[in-house]
């Protein structure tokens, strides 16, 4: 008597979950991070006594955080095995898929731990000599106030370059889009300007406007302030990366938004303007925004052309007293400035996500 074959249609048997052993590497990166973290704070108790029950609560508190996550992992793997041999099969995966989330969180926890741990090996190490190069309390005090009064000229810089190169970058897009044989030299100049202005870096761009123009004795322009060079430079440099931004953005509308236009009577230059403008430059909002945060990063670049911004004023503190801790001013200061402006950057990205699904 031969078995019965199962019908051609019939679906195949689920099978159960397995066990995976990322419980067990769970475990392993909390103990690594363990004993990372008693290694810092034996060496905190050595070297630092005031500040050593501290770190050894932190310690603590660490290990809490990801022995909890840790153990529900083994559990819930404990009572996934344990519904699997009782043939519940339902109850074993939800178990299962419960305690690779606990997992998942006790191993996240664990690589958190430990480079918080390394970040704390590395300020003590050696008796806080990092820490006394790079965050030196009474340094970073004594510099803020002029760092932060040098700043006023970063931000001057980034405003004015920016507001000029959304608008020679869209002119270069449109260059670049010229229609027919009479718009091809315009399209080779846009396309040579591009290519080469997003082949130089932007520090070589800076120093060769900055020196090259005083230098050529050139009417008129020579005799203007180096911000004026520094605002020139860049957006020579961001000019060419900002047109293709435009570019892209208005070659993404459908060729029949264009054609629609048309047919209602609307000549190129309107359709251009009322039409593939608005939605081509929505589109690309997040990542114009990107590049100005690029761009305000890249004003710590002019003071090769001598002005006395931020980064240079920093850098005459750390000359005058041999220390790097007025640097760190700057880097607080650029990064209070532009962390919120990259937020911003992610929020239009998923709200232009949310609109799109």
């Amino acid at each position: 008597m031969t078995a019965v074959e199962a019908p051609a249609g019939a679906r195949k048997p689920v099978p159960p979950p397995r066990s995976r052993p990322l419980n067990i590497a769970a475990w392993g990166g909390a103990a690594l991070t363990v004993a990372v973290t008693a290694a810092v704070v034996t060496s905190a108790v050595r070297h630092l006594a005031a500040g050593s029950v501290i770190v050894l609560a932190v310690a603590a508190v660490a290990a809490v955080l990801m022995g909890i996550p840790a153990w529900k992992g083994l559990r819930g793997s404990a009572a996934s095995a344990r519904a699997l041999s009782s043939g519940k099969i339902t109850d074993a995966r939800r178990d299962a898929a419960a305690s690779r989330e606990s997992s998942w969180t006790a191993l996240g926890v664990a690589g958190f731990c430990l480079c918080v741990t390394a970040l704390v090996f590395f300020l003590t190490v050696s008796d806080g000599v990092v820490r006394e190069t790079f965050l030196r309390w009474d340094l970073m005090r004594t510099s803020f106030a002029e760092t932060a009064k040098a700043l006023w000229y970063n931000v001057l810089i980034a405003l004015v370059a920016e507001a000029l190169v959304l608008v020679i970058g869209l002119l270069l897009a449109l260059a670049r889009l010229a229609p027919g044989r009479g718009g091809r030299p315009l399209r080779l100049l846009a396309i040579a300007y591009i290519d080469l202005f997003r082949g130089l870096p932007a520090i070589v761009v800076i120093y060769l406007v900055g020196f090259g123009i005083p230098l050529a004795g050139i009417p008129v322009i020579s005799d203007a302030p180096p911000v004026v060079y520094a605002i020139v430079a860049l957006t020579l440099t961001y000019s060419a990366y900002n047109a293709e931004l435009y570019r892209s953005a208005i070659e993404s509308i459908h060729p029949s938004q264009e054609s629609a236009a048309l047919s209602l009577g609307l000549s190129r230059a309107h359709t251009l303007r009322y039409v593939i403008l608005p939605q081509a430059v929505r589109r690309i909002v997040p990542p114009l925004l990107g590049a100005f945060v690029a761009l305000q990063k890249d004003t710590a670049l002019v003071n090769v052309v001598g002005i006395i911004d931020a980064f240079a004023q920093a850098k005459i503190y750390s000359a005058n007293y041999y220390n790097l801790s007025s640097v760190t001013i700057v880097c607080l200061l650029f990064v209070v400035i532009t962390i919120p402006q990259t937020r911003f950057v992610d929020y239009l990205l998923a709200r232009g996500g949310r609109k799109a699904s």
